[in-house]
């Protein structure tokens, strides 16, 4: 496979179709941050495009649009990393890049006008108005902290003059390392509130006094794992309370009135992705109170006003949207779909008024659009669907699915099957990242190749192993210590399920992932003999080498329930590079050439250990990509090589006739010697082993 892909007909198709669903030269196709509010007209988002062709990357700028329908208008030309509106809805807070190397810059809008800004030295993560609105909360990672493995899991650099030749030093100590608070009057400089040995992560106004942060003692990613819920006074900075979670904890928002925090504490597998239960601190004494939400797992809360709280989240396969009462302690559901979900990587929506609320919605066949849900339902506001978007219809169309594992647990899953087929389809099984989190029903955009191959006659399983959000604590919990056992059964089984149904061909099976999906596409080879081939994207193949190379060593640590320093255990058995293949399975590797999740050495690993057993293998590296390979025009050619490497090594749909052919039982063949002869040739044609043998060196 040539490192140049671009001229291949899987190139050209796949950038063809991505194009027309994106929109290219300034088409937003998609939005986040989303904010209103019941006294303003207008809500406020940020809007992703590509300002140049599909090599130029995405842009987020920041947009207006009328609540009561219209076209978006762009405010600004700066990139936009996070806005936010304050109490009375009127003023908007963005903060963005700059061309200044290593400053952000926070501004203060009022209607299409620009009234204030000022630069902080480091990169703005979050921000947040006191309840007052006089006040701005920054969070601010120094230039040189690392990002999030959901965010691309890589260290900041800042460009220099300096020559080229210089090494990169990393000492593990630096003062551009920490996550610290800021705060800003509108008026005068920004002024630092906490300094190091407090790594603030995220944090909101409680109050006008006092501030709720999740926040660790060190810098590094891997303390997030360990990190505490602080209150902090918003005059000292110093931590007044603190509330130790059972597990991990994330997304702080403090009630207007002072009184709480409302936290999600969840067994977690990423920062930036927690989903569990909801509990409201008290902010003055640390007492909990768990909140009953009806078996959603809670991914988003926003204080609707001080005596009630918003909330969204999976439950099973459907995403809910519901507000809490804390007097009554009664919770309303004002939406839940399986036919729609909302957000990027988890369920969002925000408040508006006293029940109504905003989101983005979509769904494999639907593109995003905005919409406002309310005692009517949902209205939609405005679609961010490409003037000359592709005939989704022909890309497959997306079911809920369910099946029973091999110890009676009931496993869920998404399905999308190709819209006209007349027998049984090959399958390609993509293992969502994590393991804490979870496939739903979102825009095929989203799901790199898998359109591309629906269209082709694919059958695509999305499924949700246990480890997976939306299914309470026990199940997320259940992969703990277990990573690669009974989860990696409950995918398996899935293919069992599909085949008996007579919708897959057992034989012409494969599976991708990435992340923690990287990590299985490397793994189940060396577990079972039904795979055809395997992609694994920004895998682990050894969990020894992981721990001493990766930005998150917390995590294998406390997801293999082993010690990384014992030789043997679950590091050495449940590493993929370890062990050989069942059968010879064409593998092709991809990896970011920046990520330091799973550092681009595990993706070598995992490709030695597939040629070693005497398959065909690939590595793709892309120089500067982060983990998960999903920047532009990366994730393009990623991508195109999926469907180039499983029609290569894995093979199509048989045609109606030789599909009737095949079908011809023992006696009829006896009696149609011509088409026996067919019917084997057929099959000879669609043997993997055949097929590996033929290309293999091609590859």
């Amino acid at each position: 496979m040539k490192a140049d892909f671009r001229s291949s007909p899987q190139f050209a198709e796949t950038l063809a179709f991505y194009t027309r669903l994106l929109g290219m030269n300034g088409h937003v196709f998609g939005a986040r941050g989303l904010c209103g509010h019941a006294e303003n007209p207008d809500a406020y988002f940020i809007g992703q495009s590509f300002v140049g062709g599909a090599e130029d990357g995405v842009a987020n700028h920041l947009y207006r649009v009328a609540r009561n329908g219209g076209v978006p208008v762009r405010l600004n030309e700066r990139e936009t990393r996070h806005i936010r509106l304050p109490a009375d809805g009127h003023r908007l807070a963005a903060a963005t890049a700059t061309d200044k190397a290593g400053f952000d810059r926070i501004e203060i809008w009022l209607g299409n006008s620009l009234t204030a800004g000022a630069d902080v030295q480091g990169r703005i993560e979050q921000i947040d108005w006191s309840s007052a609105g006089d006040r701005l909360l920054l969070v601010v990672a120094g230039t040189g902290a690392d990002l999030a493995g959901i965010h691309g899991g890589y260290a900041q650099k800042q460009s220099t003059d300096a020559p080229s030749w210089l090494p990169d030093v990393n000492w593990g100590e630096g003062e551009d390392l920490w996550r610290s608070i800021w705060i800003w009057d509108c008026i005068d400089e920004p002024a630092l509130l906490t300094t190091a040995r407090l790594n603030v992560w995220e944090a909101s106004w409680c109050g006008p006094d006092m501030i709720g942060a999740i926040a660790s003692d060190h810098h590094a990613e891997g303390s997030w794992y360990a990190a505490t819920l602080a209150i902090i006074d918003a005059h000292s900075g110093k931590v007044v309370l603190s509330h130790v979670p059972p597990d991990q904890i994330g997304v702080p928002r403090g009630s207007p009135d002072g009184g709480k925090v409302a936290v999600i504490r969840a067994f977690c597998s990423d920062r930036g992705l927690v989903a569990g239960e909801l509990a409201l601190v008290d902010a003055k004494t640390g007492a909990v109170d768990i909140v009953p939400t009806n078996g959603i797992d809670v991914t988003s809360v926003e204080w609707r006003s001080s005596g009630s709280v918003q909330l969204a989240g999976l439950r099973g396969h459907e995403t809910v949207a519901a507000d809490y009462d804390l007097q009554t302690r009664q919770l309303t559901e004002h939406w839940a779909s399986s036919d729609l979900t909302s957000g990027e990587w988890a369920p969002i929506s925000y408040p508006v008024g006293d029940s109504g609320s905003l989101l983005v919605a979509e769904s494999y066949a639907t593109s995003p659009f905005l919409v406002e849900v309310g005692a009517g339902g949902l209205r939609e506001i405005f679609s961010f669907a490409a003037p000359d978007s592709v005939r989704t219809g022909t890309h497959g169309a997306i079911e809920p699915f369910a099946w029973t594992a091999p110890d009676g647990l009931e496993i869920q899953g998404w399905l999308v099957r190709p819209t006209q087929t007349a027998t049984a389809t090959p399958l390609l099984i993509d293992v969502h990242g994590g393991p804490v989190s979870a496939h739903r029903n979102r825009w095929m955009v989203r799901t790199r190749a898998a359109p591309l191959l629906a269209a082709r006659g694919w059958t695509i399983l999305f499924p949700n192993p246990r480890g997976s959000t939306g299914r309470g604590d026990a199940f997320a919990r259940a992969v703990k210590g277990d990573m690669g056992g009974a989860d990696a059964d409950d995918i398996l089984s899935g293919i069992d399920a599909l085949a008996a149904k007579g919708w897959v061909d057992p034989a012409r099976v494969a599976v991708t992932g990435t992340s923690y999906g990287g990590f299985m596409s490397a793994w189940l080879p060396t577990r079972s003999d039904r795979l055809a081939a395997a992609i694994p994207i920004s895998p682990v193949g050894d969990w020894h080498s992981q721990h001493r190379t990766t930005q998150i060593p917390e995590f294998d640590a406390l997801f293999l329930d082993a010690s990384p320093w014992d030789g043997s255990g679950a590091y050495y058995a449940r590493s993929p590079a370890f062990f050989k293949q069942r059968k010879k399975v064409p593998t092709l590797v991809m990896a970011g050439g920046i990520d330091k999740s799973t550092p681009s050495s595990q993706a070598l690993e995992c490709h030695f250990a597939a040629l070693r057993s005497g398959s065909p293998s690939a590595l793709m590296t892309y120089p500067k990509a982060g983990h998960s390979v999903r920047t532009y025009p990366e994730y393009f050619d990623s991508a195109a090589r999926i469907v180039w490497w499983l029609e290569t090594y894995v093979g199509g749909v048989p045609s109606a006739q030789e599909a009737k052919e095949a079908r011809l039982d023992q006696g009829e063949r006896k009696a149609h010697r011509s088409g026996r002869r067919r019917h084997n040739r057929l099959l000879d044609r669609l043997s993997p082993a055949e097929g590996r043998n033929q290309e293999g060196d091609a590859a």
